[in-house]
């Protein structure tokens, strides 16, 4: 839910224009059509609808977890608008995960999407404060329960690491503690800047808005032009 980006909203709009997104079936957008359309692919048109709406040129991008898979497929076709982006506790290449664990989780998830949703987020809201994990499993209750299976499905079939290649612009990764795997992108990727906000969940912009607000602002000072910052749930 774009909710999940008040603290960065508030603090950004001090200055700049910064606007929020929820995806198809998120927060308070709509239902998609039908399941296919929960893709990385169709979030990516999400963004692209949003962008084109609001006349963003030039714009700095920001996504957290699959929405920073979604924000790098975005920037690397249309790199001409993209001014910088930042990656908030993005998923790795999740086309490296062991063979099998992928389709256990979606066979758990087909019986009963919001149960197995909320036990796999509980597990991620280790070391967040309980208002943050209450907010998080509120928006999970709230989103598309048909979204949850293709959503996945698409993110373990896409890797980031060509979208991630072919986009030349500034970029930053911004990491959790838990976010330190084989195939994440920083230990993949040498040459992509990273940083680490430890002690937090994996919604770190929540459980430290402070500390994140700061490194929004570190990046976009390294951005060379850009007039407006878009985040994205």
């Amino acid at each position: 839910s774009s909710r999940q980006w008040r603290a960065q909203l508030a603090h950004l709009r001090r200055h700049r224009r910064a606007v929020a997104l929820d995806f198809r079936g998120h927060g308070d957008s709509e239902p998609a059509p039908s399941p296919d359309a929960y893709s990385i692919e169709g979030y990516r048109d999400d963004v692209a609808a949003v962008a084109d709406a609001l006349d963003l040129e030039h714009f700095v991008l920001v996504g957290h977890s699959l929405g920073a898979t979604v924000a790098l497929e975005y920037a690397a076709q249309h790199p001409e608008r993209v001014a910088g982006l930042l990656l908030v506790d993005p998923n790795g290449d999740q086309t490296q995960i062991p063979p099998g664990e992928p389709e256990t989780f979606l066979e758990a998830l087909t019986e009963d999407p919001h149960r197995e949703m909320e036990w796999y987020f509980k597990q991620i809201l280790v070391g967040s404060e309980t208002e943050v994990a209450d907010q998080v499993l509120a928006d999970l209750r709230l989103t598309d329960p048909a979204a949850f299976r293709p959503s996945l499905e698409s993110s373990f079939r896409t890797s980031p690491l060509p979208a991630l290649g072919s986009y030349p612009g500034p970029r930053l990764s911004v990491v959790s503690d838990m976010n330190d795997l084989p195939y994440s992108l920083h230990n993949l990727v040498p040459e992509l800047p990273w940083k680490l906000v430890p002690g937090t969940s994996h919604w770190l912009m929540m459980d430290r808005p402070a500390d994140c607000n700061e490194m929004v602002d570190e990046f976009l000072a390294t951005v060379p032009v850009g007039r407006t910052a878009a985040t994205r749930g």
